[in-house]
């Protein structure tokens, strides 16, 4: 099941459609693009911004299990399991297997405005706030960092689900 941003739901201002990128070794997304990924069969994406050079600035949930004997990714130092906050990490690590796709936006702020943002946040771990998967996720994250505005359509999604 997975949760859609697109036009047609009510829910977002913001985004106009998912758009999904084909797996092509010549694409690349462009700095500034909010990016997600599939994870646990569709049952949620991961978010985050691509700020350039192979690299994504996004959101971690504290692990589960913390594995500090994992191996560090080569490129970017990424330990799977062991971190969490605002962090940066290869689009590799990022994508963990999982395709990559990205949300167009009717309004948001230009791109240096938005890598700036997604990069104070990561020098200053405390300006976005730790996670909370109701109200502080990683699609927030790169919401506000396109918008200024924490939303996520993941959780609006649910509510709606439930309330109904």
């Amino acid at each position: 099941m997975g949760l859609s941003l697109s036009s047609s739901s009510s829910s977002s201002t913001f985004f106009t459609e998912h758009v999904p990128i084909d797996p092509n070794p010549y694409w690349e997304p462009e700095p500034g693009d909010h990016i997600y990924s599939e994870r646990s069969g569709g049952l949620y994406y991961h978010h985050g911004i691509y700020v350039g050079d192979d690299m994504v600035i996004h959101l971690m949930a504290p692990p589960i299990i913390y594995n500090r004997f994992s191996d560090p990714c080569q490129k970017c130092g990424y330990k799977r399991n062991f971190s969490s906050g605002v962090i940066k990490t290869c689009l590799r690590c990022f994508l963990d297997g999982h395709s990559l796709h990205v949300c167009e936006y009717r309004f948001s702020k230009p791109a240096h405005e938005v890598i700036t943002m997604a990069t104070d946040c990561l020098e200053w771990n405390y300006l976005f706030g730790p996670y909370n998967l109701l109200t502080n996720n990683c699609e927030h994250f790169a919401v506000f960092c396109k918008t200024g505005s924490k939303e996520s359509d993941q959780v609006k999604t649910i509510f709606k689900k439930v309330l109904l």
